[in-house]
Parts: C-alpha cells; structure tokens; sequence
C-alpha cells in the first residue's frame, strides 16, 4: 500500500488518470451486474430486492476478504530489529563492535519498554484496588 501511495505523490497525472479508469470499469462493472436484478425487479419487486441485497452481501464478503488480506500482509512485513540487525551483519555491513553496540541499544530499549509496561500495569492494578476500597 505504501509503495502505491509513494507512486501517486510521484505522478499525480498517472493517479488522476489511473482513478478514472478505475472508477469507469467500476461503473461499467456495477452496471452489467445491476442489470439482472432490475429485470427482476421489473417481474418481481420481492425477486429484485432479493437479488440486490445478494449482490450487496457478496460485495461486503469482498470487501472483508481483501481487508484481511492486507492485515496479514502488514503483520508479516514487521521484521524484528535483533533479526535485521543480524541479516546486516552476516551480509558484512557491520563490524563486530558496531554489532555489538547496535545489539545492547536494542535490548535496552525493549528493556525500557517492559519495565514501562509493567509499571503501569502496577499503577492500574494499584488504582482499581484503592477504587474498591
């Protein structure tokens, strides 16, 4: 998703262009598959409404379907410092020292943040146990 937000900020005529081809094949698609639940809609009003909340449905089934999607693309992006830190260094871009010293930053920053953590659990716990009181 980023890579195609970079590209329009790159070549805002190319995504002017790219939306309304978009949008006309939407439409046109939207239309040829609206055009079944007129017909019955013109036999039938029961038959036509059924047919559009069908229609309707699958489009959400979509829609959920791509949303999934992208949050397992997402999640599967993060790579985790420690394992990129090694990647650089096995790859030769980092000398023993400069491994190191990134490594120990690393594991006290994460140190930092659960002892963060957990101090606010400990505040929360403390402040529902004097609530009770």
């Amino acid at each position: 998703m980023d890579r195609w937000l970079s590209w329009l900020q790159d070549h805002p005529f190319g995504g002017a262009l790219l939306i309304l081809a978009a949008g006309g094949v939407g439409l046109t698609v939207l239309s040829v598959l609206l055009v079944p639940v007129f017909i019955l809609a013109e036999s039938s009003a029961v038959l036509g409404f059924f047919a559009f909340f069908v229609l309707l449905f699958m489009s959400g089934f979509g829609v959920q379907q791509l949303r999934g999607d992208d949050r397992e693309t997402k999640e599967s992006d993060t790579v985790d410092p420690v394992t990129e830190l090694e990647g650089r260094y096995v790859r030769g871009e980092l000398t023993d020292e400069e491994f190191e010293h990134r490594l120990d930053k690393i594991v006290e920053t994460e140190d930092g943040i659960d002892r963060a953590e957990t101090d606010h659990t400990r505040r929360a716990s403390r402040e529902v146990e004097t609530e009770r009181t």
